[in-house]
């Protein structure tokens, strides 16, 4: 009967240290949640111009897929980068209107997406590129309201987290 309830005893202490190391992880439900420090910073980048679309964090080894975005960041870097936030938005902008413009001027000269790059961890802007479309999929969370969300009558339309697909 002792043995079982220290065994049982011993079974919740593990479960309870394992839940303990995953919880604030599993709170925020992404992997590009060191990448919430970086929203300030790209949002001054852009001068609070356009609209928010999404963040997402991109490791060493899918930078060395974007073979634009590895150039930038070896230009602007002083030392090696193992991964960087990216931010984007929406609107209409000129390299003129941005701060550390990089990349080609698009051919009209206004482009209609700003994607901030931000070092992570150590939270530097690295460069806003200037583009005509979008250059990726901003799958992470967006803040904003949900699009076609019904609300209660009588009560607000409240702030929501939404994912971008």
């Amino acid at each position: 009967m002792r043995r079982s309830a220290a065994a049982v005893g011993g079974a919740l202490l593990v479960a309870a240290a394992l839940s303990a190391c995953t919880a604030a992880r599993n709170t925020l439900g992404t992997t590009s949640s060191p990448c919430f420090r970086a929203l300030a910073l790209a949002q001054d980048a852009v001068h609070d111009h356009g609209t928010f679309v999404g963040v997402k964090l991109v490791s060493a080894s899918q930078m060395a897929k974007l073979d634009h975005l590895r150039k930038v960041i070896s230009d602007r870097s002083r030392t090696p980068v193992r991964a960087v936030c990216v931010v984007g938005y929406r609107g209409d902008y000129r390299r003129d209107q941005v701060e550390r413009p990089a990349g080609p001027v698009p051919s009209s000269g206004v482009g209609h997406f700003a994607v901030v790059v931000v070092s992570s961890p150590q939270n530097v802007l690295l460069a806003t590129i200037v583009l005509e479309r979008e250059p990726l999929r901003f799958r992470h969370l967006a803040l904003g309201a949900v699009p076609g969300a019904a609300h209660p009558p009588g009560r607000p339309a409240t702030t929501a987290w939404a994912a971008r697909s």
